[in-house]
């Protein structure tokens, strides 16, 4: 009687866990997919497309940098970065997990300057669900 107990309580566990498990490899997956054309729109100087990809009010915590939030101060911003013409940028998202209409991706990100100079950055970065698009919320990274 025990031994059933003890399979019933496992079996219930593992199916509580299994649809959170593919949660969070889905969000992981749909954050890094983000990230990634976020990368090559950087690459393209597609201004608004990085924008965009912002929710209205959000903000970007860049290192030596003032707080820069609403899509008004994003844009200059980007058109900085895009601007330098950097030669490569590659966002690695290596988790992610959501909760409700929030999630947060964290990697690391690494820019080969016009120098062909390469700057790693660990990032931090908070979405939000906007219908049915992961908008970037906070956009956050510090120098490695």
């Amino acid at each position: 009687m025990m031994k059933v107990r003890i399979t019933a309580v496992v079996t219930a566990l593992v199916c509580l866990l299994l649809p959170a498990a593919g949660q969070a490899a889905s969000v992981l997956a749909q954050l890094d997919a983000a990230n990634k054309a976020f990368a090559k729109a950087i690459m393209a100087g597609d201004i608004d497309y990085l924008v965009n990809d912002y929710t209205d009010d959000g903000c970007i915590i860049a290192p030596q940098a003032p707080l820069t939030c609403g899509k008004d101060a994003i844009r200059p911003f980007w058109e900085s970065v895009v601007g330098s013409k950097p030669m490569n940028v590659e966002l690695i998202t290596q988790s992610a997990e959501q909760e409700g209409n929030l999630a947060y991706a964290t990697g690391e990100l690494i820019i080969t300057d016009a120098e062909s100079n390469t700057h790693k950055s660990r990032f931090v970065l908070v979405f939000k669900r906007v219908g049915n698009a992961w908008k970037l919320h906070v956009d956050s990274w510090t120098p490695q």
